[in-house]
């Protein structure tokens, strides 16, 4: 099996057993050297491939960066790529004549949990990935929650500020993503630096940058270094954290809520844990376990391998290169 985890900063990919074992792994940044995203994904499967002597696996699985139409198995305007539309499935069919499944990266990444992670044995799950963006993905009573087009439990485009001081990369207005996310945190600090008198030239003095360059993790260095100036933003970033999770626990009432993305992993201790003390006041739901994905910066991997073993129904049913009674190699 291969299993894709297309990024918007990353693309992985494995050849995998069937129990899930990476066996292969290949990963670039995505687009690096301005290749097209279709050209750099066909290289890297048939790089896992041919290192391994196979000419062709049984299914590859993909969890791809959002809007997704899991019909055509294409990412369809991602907010965070540069480009219009990447023929993901199309573009693997053609050249390997097999079954394609694309997901969702995060919905991906929780049907991996499911399979592979905290949550298997439960019913109810719900990733969350903070990473560039913010996705998520969820499980309600056994059945992995897809949409019309496979887009559903898209938790990072959920209304955390109705004020909406910030844009979200997508358009619109107030979002999670806008505020959280590796993306989108810089923005927000220089925003709340301006309503409370800061200067740009203030914020540059800190972090010895001018103030367009100061990145997500600079930031969460700085706030860990407990410099005076940014005393209180952390506070507003865990509260928008808190705000979004319960909109998940209240929206799919799940068992467990499985946290990954490079955002959340590496500093799961100063945004993650300070927002689940605040969930009991936000949910309406009963809260549940909130915990690192063990699965780690490799849980879409887990999901995309875990489609390809085993895609669900309504996938299978909808995609357009799912070979429906294709002969297909073991």
């Amino acid at each position: 099996m291969v299993g894709v985890d297309l990024g918007a900063t990353w693309l992985r990919v494995v050849l995998a057993d069937e129990e899930g074992r990476f066996i292969v792994r290949e990963e670039e940044r995505t687009g690096a050297g301005g290749e097209p995203v279709e050209t750099q994904l066909l290289r890297l499967v048939r790089a896992v491939l041919s290192r391994a002597g196979i000419e062709k696996p049984r299914a590859v699985g993909v969890g791809a960066i959002g809007p997704v139409d899991i019909r055509t198995g294409a990412v369809v305007r991602p907010p965070n790529l540069p480009v219009g539309r990447i023929e993901v499935a199309r573009t693997l069919h053609e050249a390997l004549g097999v079954p394609i499944y694309v997901l969702n990266d995060c919905t991906a990444a929780c049907y991996g949990e499911a399979v592979f992670g905290a949550g298997k044995g439960l019913s109810d799950v719900v990733f969350v990935g903070i990473g560039t963006g913010i996705g998520g993905g969820a499980m309600v009573d056994g059945h992995l929650l897809l949409g019309r087009a496979g887009n559903a439990a898209e938790i990072g485009h959920l209304v955390v500020d109705a004020r909406g001081r910030m844009r979200c990369t997508c358009g619109r207005y107030g979002h999670w993503e806008a505020y959280c996310s590796g993306a989108g945190m810089p923005g927000f600090l220089r925003r709340w630096a301006r309503d409370r008198g800061l200067s740009e030239r203030e914020l540059s003095l800190l972090f010895g940058k001018a103030a367009p360059s100061i990145t997500a993790k600079d930031i969460l260095e700085a706030c860990r270094r407990r410099e005076p100036i940014l005393d209180g933003f952390l506070d507003e970033v865990v509260r928008f954290n808190a705000a979004g999770l319960a909109s998940a626990i209240n929206a799919f009432n799940p068992a467990l809520i499985s946290v990954g993305g490079p955002v959340a992993l590496g500093n799961f201790d100063i945004l993650i844990q300070p927002a689940i003390s605040l969930l009991a006041s936000y949910a309406f739901n009963e809260v549940p376990d909130v915990v690192p994905s063990p699965l780690g910066h490799d849980a879409g991997l887990y999901g995309a391998v875990a489609i390809a073993l085993s895609p669900p129904e309504g996938l299978v049913r909808r995609a357009l290169y799912a070979g429906r009674g294709m002969s297909t190699n073991p």
